[in-house]
């Protein structure tokens, strides 16, 4: 009978350790898991500060723009930081309607580049918008070259 007692006391006692065990493992994954949260929101505010104190800066690879030809722009982030993917469209109005054509989708460098053919020699200006999917904001950046027409 001792040792019935003595198994049954063993056995509790086990019991109860791994259940103290268990609730404390429970309470750190719930302090994890917000810690966690904060961090995550703390490197999303980071990223989205980053990215709305930036500019675009679009060069031209000649000083004047040529109708019905190619004329070649690099388009850069100024930055050593990476940037999170972002999708490139260019800008172009129908009337009242804003029409964007998708040049570049889930781009990672933090330059690209664009080809403008000037249809005549009063198509001296085009627009561009970056966008960065940062999971709940959506944040714009746009870009505006106006240049001459060489004749």
């Amino acid at each position: 009978m001792k040792k019935f007692i003595s198994i049954i006391l063993i056995l509790i006692l086990m019991t109860s350790c791994k259940n103290k065990k268990i609730e404390e493992l429970n309470n750190r994954i719930s302090e994890l898991e917000t810690i966690n949260l904060k961090l995550r929101d703390s490197i999303n505010q980071s990223i989205y500060m980053r990215i709305i104190s930036s500019e675009l800066i679009g060069i031209p690879n000649k000083n004047n723009l040529i109708p019905n030809k190619p004329n070649k722009f690099t388009f850069i982030f100024p930055s050593i930081q990476k940037f999170p993917e972002y999708s490139v469209y260019r800008l172009t109005k129908n009337g009242d309607e804003e029409i964007r054509e998708l040049l570049y989708e889930n781009h990672k460098e933090s330059k690209f580049e664009f080809n403008f053919i000037p249809k005549d020699d009063k198509d001296n200006s085009f627009e561009l918008l970056t966008e960065f999917d940062l999971d709940s904001i959506i944040v714009q950046i746009p870009g505006k070259i106006d240049m001459s027409i060489s004749e």
